[in-house]
């Protein structure tokens, strides 16, 4: 039971895999604006009563591990999440931001989630921790644009994480 959290009314163990890409998938993030993320991040989930397990980003997308209450819907915490770091970068790192993205995006209306359940959490946080690997990188096709060779989800899979 060391392993579950606890409330007034619950024990729980909600952990979920969230997934952000930039606005056209530009490459924006740079090793200072990613930890910067990583930070407020943290920072936000906790403000929301959850807490972030790891964090990693690329380039292009950032990946989160965060562990919520029973009372945090899912939804509205990465749509808080999303749009505070949106803001936060854009006000931290105009100048770099403005270079690749316009208006007042960041990052794209989509994202992923998915519950962790099934699998270790060992693996979904080196999966994650593993983002900035040669490995991870060479997933990445060069053809004037960055395409990723495999959908995240479909990779996943094949990585053992089911639906």
């Amino acid at each position: 039971m060391d392993d579950y959290n606890k409330g007034s009314h619950s024990v729980y163990k909600l952990t979920y895999h969230i997934i952000f890409v930039t606005k056209y998938r530009k490459r924006v993030i740079t090793d200072e604006i990613g930890d910067f993320l990583k930070d407020m991040a943290d920072y936000l989930c906790n403000r929301m009563n959850c807490t972030l397990i790891s964090a990693e980003t690329d380039e292009d997308h950032m990946h989160l591990l965060v562990s919520m209450p029973p009372d945090v819907a899912p939804v509205r915490l990465i749509n808080m999440v999303k749009t505070q770091l949106s803001k936060e970068v854009r006000a931290n790192y105009t100048e770099h931001v403005e270079r690749y993205l316009w208006k007042d995006s960041f990052w794209s209306a989509s994202y992923f989630c998915a519950t962790t359940g099934s699998v270790s959490m060992d693996t979904v946080r080196s999966y994650i921790e593993g983002q900035r690997t040669d490995e991870h990188k060479r997933k990445y096709v060069r053809s004037g644009k960055y395409k990723k060779a495999i959908h995240p989800a479909a990779d996943m899979r094949r990585k053992g994480f089911s639906r």
